[in-house]
């Protein structure tokens, strides 16, 4: 089996070579000093196994994960130092983790996990496909977002939020309880928004797909959005399969 060490530390990575060769298997051991090398070896050695470190220059373990694909990882044991919270977490989910510092009893019970789910399975188990496929795709979303109006400083909920059009280097909220000047980029709060509320319509504008009322054809495949608060907006056919799942008939 080629079994792949990603760890920025070498004392860590020369631990775990010393347990495995300890228990004189015909593995083939790897490493890699940082998330950068641990993609590459992940791509081209494809190993069957891999101690991922969480913590690591250039890339994390997560951002590893991200790079390779979910499909194309390998059976992954996390090695991290993460607090108790995280670590029930990967413990109900994962392959398996070891907490640093880890004793060459933990690592062979947590490596034998391994091995066991790669030779009944021959493939990632659905469980941590299920675990990488929530740290990859489910970044926390912006729930407030802090505007001002002069001096004073306070906080609009997303869920206040009924879109959101341009307004050269800001943004404009416009708001149940009115509208507020923020600054950033459309597609920087695109990317921050929860996909399930608010989608991009427009080059200019991001609605929450809560406050439409409806949607009715213009031309050449372009929409009018009416708000539940009368407004109207425009969707640009470049954007209309963010909120239609289907064809529409032009």
């Amino acid at each position: 089996m080629k079994i792949l060490i990603a760890d920025d530390e070498k004392p860590a990575r020369k631990k775990i070579i010393s347990f495995l060769k300890s228990l004189a298997l015909n593995d083939e051991l790897m490493e890699a000093e940082n998330g950068i090398d641990a993609v590459e070896n992940i791509l081209n050695k494809k190993p069957e196994l891999v101690f991922l470190d969480i913590q690591m220059p250039g890339l994390t373990g997560f951002d590893v994960i991200r790079e390779v694909g979910i499909d194309k990882m390998p059976a992954v044991v996390f090695v991290t130092a993460y607090d108790q919270y995280a670590i029930d977490a990967f413990e109900v989910n994962a392959v398996d983790y070891l907490l640093k510092p880890f004793d060459k009893e933990r690592f062979i019970k947590s490596f034998n996990r391994a091995v066991e789910q790669i030779t009944l399975t021959k493939s990632k188990n659905e469980s941590i496909k299920n675990l990488l496929k929530e740290i990859v795709h489910e970044k926390k979303t912006v729930e407030k977002l802090l505007v001002n109006i002069g001096a004073r400083y306070f906080f609009v909920n997303s869920h206040e939020i009924i879109y959101i059009s341009s307004a050269e280097k800001y943004v404009e909220l416009n708001t149940t309880k009115g509208k507020y000047l923020y600054r950033e980029t459309m597609n920087n709060l695109e990317s921050a928004l929860d996909k399930n509320k608010f989608a991009r319509i427009h080059r200019s504008y991001i609605v929450n797909v809560d406050y439409i009322q409806e949607m009715q054809p213009w031309s050449h495949g372009d929409f009018v959005i009416l708000l539940k608060n009368g407004e109207k907006i425009s969707m640009s056919r470049r954007y209309r399969d963010n909120l239609f799942n289907e064809k529409v008939a032009e």
